[in-house]
């Protein structure tokens, strides 16, 4: 993390120092006097030498003293013998501007003087005013001011990769409850999300795994010692009657163990098969139509009576799967079956953006204490009522289903009141489930 932060924040210092290093280098080129400010100089020293042909030879470096105070130029006299020029430079000299040159001093004209031959007039090109002291200053200024704004945008980052680090380090660490804080000033939020969901979904699928290993352990200890006193018993039974007893209890006890198999590798299959859903509009009351006419059979042999009740008007379609949806209500209406003592309700309405429903019976209900614990997988509640085994699977499938859909479900009343499950399900939820 810190060798991100510094690669980071040196490249972008050495990029800021690199082009104010050309920048500079190209304002401290020293580029030529514009040709208009030329054509100036070149005027002025003409009107300078007209009037110094004019003067005694006596007075001539008095003029050019008093010409250099008035105009603030390096205007002198130079010997016409110190300079050697070409004959084509000499009748340049006489021409109108003079002749210009250029040395190491800088840019220069000369001109001659018809009355005065042995002298030539130099005006020296004032050079252009380079950079004062204090814009070392004002440019460090500028790239300390840049380099910590960097460094405040780099803080928030180098902070949330580190507490992602820790965290990654955390969780692989063995603390399965490690989780990023959210926070809405990071930059990665959805990296960090992503996160989240990944860490929750791994101690999710390591609990069911522990708790899948251990209540089928558990649960199979029972049946399979009963399979094999019942098979110690048969061999040892001669009476054929009583052989065939033992036969048909050891025939049930296979019908048991083969049907927990089934309902732990089922749910132990439920992540699996979420990856290949595929979403379509779901008429939820249809569906509660469809369970009903399922659990006819064990409504009939418990003398049960079944109402489902609307609100009249048209109810919306939701986003999910159907058959999922239509395992879940299945899944509380056959439990409602199998506590109620005489009739069970179901109620559809619309609640904001919501579809709700309510499943209730009139059994005797579920303690408050047990109002959560009745959705972890494998818990069973000791009742009488039940009419037949079960394996705590049942609300457990609905949670997880719901969850993938992103519904909620709750228990509204608690014993001795019966119990009341209610449902909400997004309607027109056009993202994919997560």
């Amino acid at each position: 993390m810190l060798k991100l932060s510094l690669s980071l924040l040196t490249s972008a210092i050495c990029a800021l120092f690199l082009l104010g290093a050309v920048l500079d280098l190209l304002a401290n080129t020293d580029n030529p006097p514009a040709p208009q400010q030329l054509r100036l100089y070149s005027t002025l020293l003409e009107t300078i030498s007209l009037e110094a042909n004019q003067q005694a030879p006596a007075l001539l470096p008095d003029f050019i003293q008093q010409q250099q105070q008035h105009w603030q130029l390096p205007l002198q006299l130079l010997p016409r013998d110190s300079l050697a020029l070409p004959a084509e430079l000499e009748q340049q000299l006489s021409a109108t501007g003079g002749l210009p040159l250029a040395g190491d001093d800088g840019a220069a004209y000369l001109k001659a003087l018809p009355n005065h031959p042995a002298w030539l007039l130099q005006l020296q090109i004032p050079p252009e005013p380079g950079h004062q002291p204090e814009d070392l200053w004002l440019t460090l200024a500028l790239y300390g001011g840049l380099c910590l704004i960097m460094l405040l945008w780099l803080a928030p980052l180098t902070r949330r990769l580190w507490l992602l680090s820790q965290t990654a380090n955390s969780f692989g660490a063995g603390n399965l409850q490690a989780r990023l804080p959210q926070s809405r000033w990071s930059y990665i939020s959805e990296l960090e999300l992503s996160f989240n969901q990944m860490a929750q979904q791994i101690e999710q699928l390591l609990a069911d795994n522990r708790l899948l290993a251990s209540s089928l352990s558990h649960d199979l200890r029972t049946p399979i010692a009963c399979f094999r006193f019942g098979l110690e018993a048969a061999l040892d039974e001669t009476d054929p009657q009583r052989k065939n007893h033992f036969l048909q209890r050891l025939e049930q006890d296979l019908d048991r163990m083969e049907a927990m198999v089934n309902a732990f590798l089922e749910y132990a299959s439920l992540d699996r098969q979420h990856q290949h859903w595929q979403l379509s509009q779901v008429d939820m009351l249809q569906l509660c139509q469809q369970a009903i006419q399922s659990c006819e059979p064990l409504a009939t042999k418990r003398q049960l009576q079944i109402q489902l009740h609307t609100a009249g008007e048209p109810l919306p379609l939701v986003d999910g799967h159907p058959h999922w949806l239509y395992r879940v209500l299945l899944n509380l209406l056959q439990n409602a079956c199998r506590y109620a003592r005489q009739r069970i309700e179901i109620e559809l309405w619309q609640q904001n953006q919501q579809l709700c429903l309510r499943i209730r019976d009139d059994g005797t209900g579920i303690a408050a204490v047990d109002a959560q614990r009745i959705f972890l997988p494998f818990v069973r509640l000791e009742t009488q009522s039940s009419v037949s085994p079960q394996f705590g699977l049942g609300l457990a499938i609905v949670r997880k289903v719901l969850d993938w859909h992103q519904a909620q479900i709750v228990l509204e009343t608690a014993a001795p009141d019966g119990a009341s499950f209610v449902m909400s399900v997004p309607i027109n939820k056009t993202q994919a489930l997560t």
